[in-house]
């Protein structure tokens, strides 16, 4: 490889570059052609739902504006906290940007609850007073961050707060029942998010990037970002296309037994 060296070299990594390169799997990717994934109609529908990833920051660079203003009025209203709560794809991204980027300087303290643990519950509910939570579930129904979401409005009532609403931020799906909870419940904002982006893909979307407005990350420096990757991504070869080099890596790492990856 050229930009992208691979040091360690798994027994047949050249033989998946070259079937993905055979293909020109890395164009395939981004005009959507369902074929190279297989014949099979059913296979097909059921990826083409899942690729909207690829226009995460389409979808979020025309609203920075609004999701700056967003974190401005959870700062303005006295809000000391935000407590995100979800699970799985929901609060993985969210909290990788945490650790990476910590909260910038005036920013409200970030924690996240994606346990039913009661001592974890109770810890995050600690300043519930001045806590936003920020409730994320693509579905909308799951159990877990729904149940957190409970015990937050019986600690609010408890506080004699009623208008646990205005406590609430949403990020999920059109159409679900917390989309139609937070419009009926009056939450201080809902964010809507396009169904073919799958949770573990979410990072760049709504789902990942609200959480980094609040944590008073540079949101243009990370759309930036994420544009260059996407060119560098782009390309037919996998020879010059980090994505494509980083997936056929971990194909043939999984094949000979090596199914873990750590990040470092």
């Amino acid at each position: 490889m050229s930009d992208y060296a691979v040091r360690l070299r798994p027994d047949r990594y050249d033989e998946s570059c070259a079937r993905l390169d055979q293909v020109a799997f890395g164009l395939a990717l981004w005009e959507r052609r369902l074929d190279v994934w297989g014949a099979d109609p059913g296979l097909q529908a059921r990826i083409g739902h899942r690729l909207g990833w690829l226009r995460a920051l389409d979808l979020v660079e025309p609203h920075v504006d609004r999701l700056r203003a967003c974190a401005r009025a959870v700062t303005a209203d006295g809000f000391t906290d935000v407590v995100l709560l979800g699970m799985g794809g929901s609060s993985l991204g969210p909290e990788v940007l945490r650790q990476v980027l910590g909260a910038a300087d005036g920013a409200p303290r970030f924690r996240m609850l994606d346990s039913t643990d009661p001592d974890a519950v109770a810890a995050a509910l600690d300043r519930v007073g001045s806590t936003v939570f920020l409730l994320a579930s693509k579905s909308g129904s799951t159990v877990e961050p729904n149940a957190m979401a409970a015990a937050a409005r019986d600690r609010l009532a408890a506080g004699g707060i009623v208008d646990w609403g205005s406590r609430f931020i949403a990020v999920t799906d059109e159409g679900t029942t917390l989309h139609r909870l937070a419009e009926t419940a009056g939450f201080r904002d809902v964010f809507v998010n396009p169904s073919d982006i799958g949770g573990r893909y979410s990072v760049l979307s709504y789902f990942g990037m609200l959480p980094a407005s609040l944590l008073g990350a540079d949101l243009p420096a990370l759309i930036a970002h994420g544009r260059r990757m996407e060119r560098a991504c782009r390309h037919a070869a996998s020879a010059g296309n980090p994505g494509l080099a980083l997936g056929a890596f971990m194909a043939s790492a999984a094949l000979r037994g090596r199914d873990k990856l750590t990040v470092l």
